[in-house]
C-alpha cells in the first residue's frame, strides 16, 4: 500500500512543480498532497503490531480543523464556512490520525444533515486552556437526534477518539432548530496536557 501512495504524492509534487499552474490548480495539487500524507500515517497505523494504539503527538490542532474542512469542502455539495479565531498554532497531545478521523466523522454528518443546499458553520477558538471546536447545521438529520444519543454515523468512535487525548463532544439542539457540535479539546500549557475545561 504504501508504493502506491508514495507514487501519487511524487506525481502531484512533480506536477505541482511544473510551470506555469493556475491557480486553482496549484490549490488542488496541494490538497491532495496534504490528503496523500494523511493517507500514508493513516496506512502506518493500520501496518503497525495488532494491539499497539497509535503514538501520540503534538498535533497543531488550528491546522488540523482548517485541512480537515478543505477535504470535506471537496467531496460535499452543502456550503461550509470555517472561522477561525487566528492562525497561531495550538498544539495537544493526540493520535493524529484518530484526530483527524473524529473531526471528520463531525463534519460528515453535518454536511449529511444539511443536505445538498445546506450549510455548515465552524467555529474554532481558544477557550482558555481547550480549544473549543463548534460545528453548526442547519438540516433535519443531525439535528434530530435526541441530546446524548450517539446513534449518529461514527459518532460512538468520535467520542472514543476524543476521550483519549482527554476531550469530549456535546451535541445540543438551538432554538433556531440549527444542530451545534462542541468538541472541548485540551491544548498543551508548558509542555503538558490542560484539563481540557473539565
Amino acid at each position: 500500500m504504501r508504493q502506491p501512495v508514495a507514487a501519487v504524492l511524487a506525481l502531484a509534487s512533480a506536477a505541482l512543480a511544473d510551470e506555469p499552474v493556475p491557480d486553482r490548480v496549484e490549490q488542488r495539487l496541494e490538497q491532495i498532497i496534504t490528503e496523500v500524507h494523511w493517507l500514508s500515517k493513516i496506512i502506518n497505523d493500520m501496518l503497525a503490531e495488532p494491539g499497539v494504539p497509535p503514538s501520540t503527538e503534538a498535533v497543531d490542532i488550528v491546522s488540523l480543523v482548517r485541512n480537515a474542512v478543505r477535504s470535506e469542502q471537496l467531496i460535499c455539495a452543502a456550503q461550509i464556512s470555517l472561522q477561525q479565531s487566528d492562525q497561531e498554532p495550538r498544539y495537544l497531545m493526540a493520535a493524529g490520525t484518530r484526530l483527524r478521523r473524529a473531526l471528520a466523522n463531525v463534519l460528515a454528518n453535518a454536511t449529511r444533515a444539511a443536505g445538498p443546499d445546506g450549510h455548515v458553520n465552524l467555529i474554532e477558538r481558544a477557550a482558555g486552556n481547550a480549544e473549543l471546536i463548534e460545528v453548526i447545521d442547519d438540516g433535519p438529520g443531525f439535528g434530530s437526534m435526541a441530546a446524548g444519543n450517539r446513534t449518529g454515523i461514527g459518532l460512538q468512535i468520535t467520542e472514543q477518539i476524543l476521550a483519549e487525548c482527554g476531550g469530549r463532544m456535546e451535541v445540543e439542539r438551538l432554538p433556531s432548530s440549527q444542530t451545534l457540535v462542541r468538541l472541548l479539546l485540551p491544548v498543551m500549557a508548558d509542555g503538558r496536557v490542560a484539563g481540557g475545561g473539565r
